[in-house]
């Protein structure tokens, strides 16, 4: 893939192999994508973006680029997750690392989506998943002031009782 990070941009941290390099690459990019769907649409400039935009645009461009670089990192650090030790006399040292888990943190999970979200703060709403009913006969209970109906109509929209 390499539309948010390439090889190169792993150099000055690791030594990766570029086969192995490449490959990461795309599983964590297709990983990104899938958390956040919106992020290939960043790598095209729309038509007519003004100064602003295009600043926010590549800035989100970058803060994915440093979520994928961490991620990469982290994982070409686990290895295979196998323990390493070394003794040199009366010293020894012990480095383990866990198996892969998952390609990115909670925390980079939401800053990905972050990077989609509009600005737009989600509000409260409401469907109404009743049927509307039909009115209630003047001879309903609900008519002389009564607290519920004795006529049938909020439970079947129609009239279950008439009294002649």
């Amino acid at each position: 893939m390499g539309k948010f990070i390439t090889p190169e941009d792993l150099v000055p941290f690791a030594t990766i192999a570029p086969a192995k390099a490449d490959q990461m690459i795309a599983d964590a990019e297709a990983q990104a994508i899938l958390t956040a769907p919106c992020i290939p649409e960043l790598t095209v400039a729309p038509a007519g973006e003004s100064g602003p935009n295009k600043a926010v645009r590549e800035a989100k461009l970058a803060a994915v680029k440093g979520i994928l670089r961490g991620a990469i990192l982290r994982w070409n650090e686990a290895g295979s997750g196998a323990i390493q030790t070394q003794i040199a006399g009366p010293f020894s040292q012990t480095t383990q690392y866990q198996g892969r888990r998952a390609m990115f943190w909670p925390t980079e999970i939401t800053d990905l989506q972050k990077v989609c979200a509009t600005g737009e703060k989600p509000s409260a709403f409401a469907v109404d998943t009743a049927p509307a009913s039909g009115g209630h006969p003047p001879w309903c209970s609900l008519m002389f002031g009564g607290t519920t109906c004795s006529c049938g109509v909020s439970i079947a929209r129609e009239p279950i009782y008439e009294p002649w």
